[in-house]
């Protein structure tokens, strides 16, 4: 398979061939307008406004009026940036043994120095960087699970050692310390275009909570749980990112049209290296893919990691017999399972037949007798390579988004060729390996955004805004637990949608003489359009080993409200999932003194609760609820 995706039809390597000639082409124009952005995304306003998402957008105004005196060099230099400090602790350590050994309550002691660098040349071009310094101390969590990670864990065998020993590894006490340089962009402006270069975020979706049309950046959830921090999770990635406007059109105005080009030049220069060593070879490119699923190590667990697999009948093998006393079960949680699709591997080997026939569902073997042969053993059973796409031509990545208003309607529509940022197992047959591959896939999708039509004297009240995206995914791979066939997954197009509504600043002085009242309300719905009992939950097929759900509804709420201008500043935010009955809760209160906005402390809990710890998505994570304390001091060096 080589370090690519498979082959992509003609018909894509055209659409692609045409999407970068025409970035090319934009970025050869010759005229000037003055822009700026802070995620670069211009997605909810015309790109000569900053996104308020933005922690850059504040200190990117800066202009150098033309006929003024010579000064010094610096003028236009302007550092910023802080400090948080971020403290939690568990609430109850005994719900987290299917993760670790451990029973210490620190979940998080991470200290985070974020510096921003603005540098305005002359009035067409500007550069931009931002560095992350992060520490965070050894974790019990982690220590309690060191004597595994010192093995090779992605050999098939006790405590994740395999039958052959296994080999010294890093541990993970320094994983999530980081030193780099997050985004770094050239801005050019000439007339009508403004043309962005290097590191950078580009977010084309709206969501709060959810991914729909944000489809640019791959995510890092190594840290924190992913729907906590979405804003802080993504990856920048190394591109040409032209954005131009166009003149009205009619009844279509404040047109732009909006690309990016990714070559998948996106080295990893943390400090970190996973234990199961799987981008060895891959750290010029493994910076375009996602980082975790959802944690740094899953077997045993690493902090934030989803719980194990339970046992299916017909899709997993449990290695030992029911009833086995727990001081046997060499690792927290279900390592005596082996799921889809390595048990695969065991259904269609003869070698194995005799060891696991007694314990297979009903003692049979649902594969038939012509698929069973004899199987390659000599290297053990490797869950490796990892194929991150390599830095090729037809592994480069290509957006296109039309962004106009239509009357109080602002509508954006796009398209994204690229490929799973999750990996899905793949098996070849008969042999020891099962890969980790990035298959190609599509993205096409639209916004819309609008008032809600009511009567004035309610609209001065109660402004309330109408947001709806939809993102439609071609192809996308599923494993399959089929055991009558060769195929080891299969595939299906996806349809994810999501409709919100938000209150912002709405005046009610029933509630706050000081302050205003600003809520949102997001339901989500990814469609699985093509599913079968036989598809494994999730696109990498880590996770529960049941059927697809073909609508995963998803619903998000938030209301917030502040007394005495702002100084205490109270959240409500939870995410609610019908499977499962799953709730993630997030509330938090921030505290902000009147005299001064260079610091603030913010007091909050991640709390999960459900029926079933199985769910994807909420579910889980259920046990790792913890309440954190935050500080965070804001400075202007220059």
């Amino acid at each position: 398979m080589g370090t690519g995706t498979r082959r992509r039809s003609f018909s894509g390597e055209l659409v692609r061939l045409a999407a970068a000639l025409a970035l090319v082409m934009a970025a050869s124009g010759l005229y000037v307008s003055d822009t700026h952005a802070g995620d670069l995304s211009a997605q909810a306003a015309p790109p000569d406004q900053t996104s308020a998402a933005s922690p850059a957008g504040s200190v990117l105004a800066q202009t150098n009026t033309l006929g003024q005196p010579t000064e010094a060099w610096f003028k236009d230099f302007h550092l910023s940036g802080f400090l948080n400090e971020t403290a939690g602790m568990w609430t109850n350590p005994t719900t987290l043994k299917d993760f670790t050994p451990s029973r210490n309550n620190l979940a998080t002691a991470r200290t985070w120095l974020q510096a921003d660098e603005n540098y305005r040349l002359d009035a067409n071009n500007q550069f931009f960087m931002r560095e992350w310094f992060i520490y965070e101390p050894p974790y019990s969590f982690n220590s309690a699970n060191n004597h595994a990670y010192a093995c090779r864990p992605d050999l098939l065998g006790p405590a994740g050692c395999g039958n052959t020993g296994g080999a010294p590894m890093y541990r993970l006490n320094d994983f999530y310390n980081q030193y780099n340089v997050r985004d770094a962009w050239w801005k050019l402006t000439a007339g009508p275009l403004t043309l962005y270069t290097g590191n950078q975020i580009v977010v084309w979706g709206q969501s709060l909570a959810f991914r729909v049309g944000d489809v640019i950046n791959p995510q890092d959830t190594t840290w924190n749980f992913g729907f906590a921090n979405l804003e802080q999770s993504r990856l920048p990635q190394w591109m040409i990112h032209p954005i131009f406007n166009l003149p009205d059109m009619g009844p279509l105005n404040s047109n732009f049209i909006e690309g990016v080009l990714i070559p998948g030049f996106q080295p990893v220069w943390n400090s970190w290296q996973y234990p199961d060593k799987r981008f060895d070879g891959f750290q010029g490119t493994a910076g375009r893919v996602d980082a975790g699923f959802p944690a740094a190590m899953h077997g045993p667990s690493a902090r934030f990691d989803v719980h194990y697999p339970y046992p299916v009948p017909g899709a997993t093998i449990n290695t030992l017999p029911v009833g086995t006393p727990p001081d046997l079960v060499v690792e927290p949680g279900a390592q005596n399972l082996i799921p889809p699709p390595i048990n695969r591997f065991v259904f269609q080997c003869t070698q194995f037949q005799a060891l696991f026939l007694p314990i297979f569902h009903n003692g049979k073997n649902p594969t038939p007798a012509s698929l069973i042969r004899p199987c390659d053993l000599s290297k053990g059973v490797v869950l490796a390579p990892w194929h991150v796409p390599a830095m090729t031509l037809g592994n480069m990545q290509e957006g296109l988004r039309f962004h106009t208003l239509i009357g109080s309607n602002e509508i954006t529509a796009l398209y994204y060729n690229s490929f799973q940022r999750d990996p899905i197992v793949a098996w070849q047959p008969y042999t020891q390996t099962f890969p980790f591959i990035y298959e190609p896939v599509q993205y096409a999708g639209m916004t819309v955004d609008r008032p809600v039509p009511m009567p004035p004297s309610l609209a001065e009240y109660f402004p309330l805004v109408f947001r709806a995206e939809a993102v439609y995914q071609n192809h996308a791979p599923f494993i399959s637990f089929n055991y009558t066939s060769m195929q080891d997954f299969r595939y299906s197009d996806i349809l994810t949608w999501m409709l919100a509504f938000d209150l912002d600043q709405a005046y009610a002085p029933w509630l706050t003489t000081t302050g205003n009242l600003s809520a949102n309300f997001e339901i989500l719905d990814p469609i699985v359009m093509d599913t079968a009992h036989n598809m494994a939950t999730g696109p990498n097929g880590n996770t529960v080993p049941e059927p697809i759900t073909k609508n995963d509804v998803q619903m998000l709420f938030n209301i917030g409200t502040s007394y005495w201008w702002n100084a205490f500043a109270p959240t409500w935010t939870m995410i609610y999932q019908p499977k499962g009955e799953s709730f993630a809760l997030f509330p938090s209160i921030q505290l902000n003194p009147p005299w001064t906005n260079k610091y603030f402390a913010k007091i909050g809990v991640i709390y999960v609760l459900g029926s079933d710890r199985q769910t994807l998505g909420v579910g889980l994570f259920k046990g790792e609820n913890l309440i954190t304390v935050t500080g965070q001091y804001n400075f202007s060096a220059l």
